[in-house]
């Protein structure tokens, strides 16, 4: 049977009279139902809180919310739109926590336009743009996006698009990143300068009004504006993200301070160093292993910092136990270093010298794998210690590359089942939402049905997939 079995107006028949009636006995018992939009059929359901899986299963979906979830003994409604899964794998709409939307922007709305700094706001433009984005992620399954970070040039778009509908990615933006100033240093697009602890209050604040519920720290935001943006969204009900790296302020002290969201599991080998090995690691160990090169630098340091950490490293695990003894979470970024290395599924190359690494020799290229691998075995250690992983593709082609993400948590050793968990629940709990990330009654209806069981063959994330949004099934 055909997955996109749609039997729409049906004609009024014994089924709808039985409906009817139950609809009627339901309302003089005080509990009156709405017909559903959406029945899905024949689904093998994956509870993401046990990693258990339940077959056989009917999803009712009523308004965009599930209503009920019917066994294998029970009658399926027989009006609306019928989705047959033919027995597929049924999973909660995958959550991105930290996308950018310069990644899908930024060659403008024509081929080849080159990177831009601000968006043209002419109805077609805007059309296109919106059509570009959910392009990027809902047929991927990918249903909520976190925007970590974006030019103030475009708030007008970012407020936009917190409008939920059901061709577009659930999107939570955060407004630009904030950083301190410094000297000579031209801000960098997705980033908004706060000059005191007041004017970040302000700043917050003003995300606040705007109807922002997050917030992003960068690494260039001083103690006293950390602390001050940190308390003041607190104390408006913000969800707050954090990038702490390259010893401005240690991760120690940004746990003291209250952060509980910390961005790319690399961060935390960069945190475990002292400030002088991490200015020697820069100064000698790099230059030694790969010359005086350019291109490709950041990701083959990030890869050293591993190496010269080694397996095991007391620092490093210290870090780990204290993130899980805060409840903290940490989001991952692996595949942008795996496919340097040749450890990815596929390789997106931005065209820039920031992810150049080709011209490397075998053994140069065997090293920078090796650093990855033990920043993915730490990936692994963090999982196992308790800390709450999350994805952040923080890539080109976000959707795809959140799919790489998953297989690559599969192959550093964490289960499929427990990867589920981390690509739905953990980073919808992690964005404030509590009707999301799971399969059940009274969740919002954003559901990803595989054609294959990426539970057993984690390349079938790549496979077939019918993806609903909001009780409606993604059309692409």
């Amino acid at each position: 049977m055909d997955m996109y079995d749609d039997r729409k107006a049906r004609p009024f028949n014994l089924a709808l009279l039985s409906y009817v009636a139950l609809t009627i006995a339901g309302v003089e018992g005080g509990c009156a139902q709405a017909p559903p939009d959406l029945t899905v059929t024949r689904a093998n359901i994956l509870d993401t809180r046990t990693g258990r899986v339940a077959k056989d299963r009917t999803v009712v979906i009523i308004d965009g919310f599930i209503s009920e979830i019917l066994g294998p003994d029970r009658e399926p409604p027989r009006f609306g739109r019928i989705l047959d899964a033919e027995g597929g794998l049924v999973t909660p709409g995958l959550v991105d926590v930290h996308g950018h939307l310069a990644y899908v922007l930024g060659d403008s709305v024509s081929a080849g336009g080159g990177y831009i700094t601000h968006l043209d706001t002419s109805p077609d433009s805007l059309a296109a743009y919106r059509s570009r984005y959910a392009s990027a992620y809902l047929p991927y399954g990918v249903t909520t996006v976190r925007d970590a970070g974006s030019t103030e040039s475009d708030l007008f778009l970012l407020s936009t698009w917190t409008a939920q509908r059901p061709d577009f990615p659930n999107f939570f933006p955060s407004g630009g990143a904030l950083v301190s100033p410094e000297e000579g240093r031209a801000t960098f697009p997705g980033h908004v300068v706060v000059h005191d602890p007041e004017n970040a209050r302000a700043k917050v604040r003003d995300y606040h009004e705007r109807g922002f519920g997050q917030l992003k720290l960068y690494w260039r935001l001083r103690e006293p504006e950390f602390r001050a943006a940190l308390d003041e969204a607190g104390r408006l009900g913000m969800r707050v993200t954090g990038h702490v790296d390259f010893h401005v302020l240690s991760f120690t002290r940004a746990a003291d301070l209250g952060l509980r969201s910390f961005e790319h599991a690399y961060t935390v080998g960069v945190g475990a160093m002292t400030d002088a090995e991490y200015q020697q690691l820069w100064q000698e160990h790099v230059p030694a292993v790969y010359g005086d090169r350019r291109n490709g630098l950041f990701h083959l340091a990030m890869t050293e910092v591993f190496n010269q950490l080694g397996p095991g490293n007391p620092e490093v695990l210290a870090l780990i136990t204290m993130l899980a003894e805060t409840g903290s979470s940490v989001s991952t970024s692996l595949h942008i270093f795996a496919q340097q290395v040749g450890a990815a599924p596929f390789h997106l190359n931005t065209g820039t010298s920031f992810d150049d690494v080709s011209g490397l020799t075998d053994a140069q290229e065997a090293r920078a794998r090796r650093g990855y691998e033990l920043m993915a075995d730490y990936v692994r250690h963090m999982y196992e210690a308790g800390v709450r992983l999350t994805l952040a593709p923080d890539w080109l082609e976000p959707g795809r590359t959140l799919l790489s993400e998953m297989v690559l948590l599969h192959r550093a050793g964490i289960p499929m089942a427990d990867v589920f968990r981390i690509a739905t629940m953990n980073g919808a709990r992690a964005l404030g939402l509590e009707d999301r990330g799971t399969v059940e009654p009274g969740a919002k209806a954003d559901l990803v049905i595989f054609k294959g069981n990426p539970l057993e063959d984690p390349d079938a994330l790549f496979g077939p997939r019918v993806v609903v949004k909001d009780g409606r099934v993604v059309e692409h």
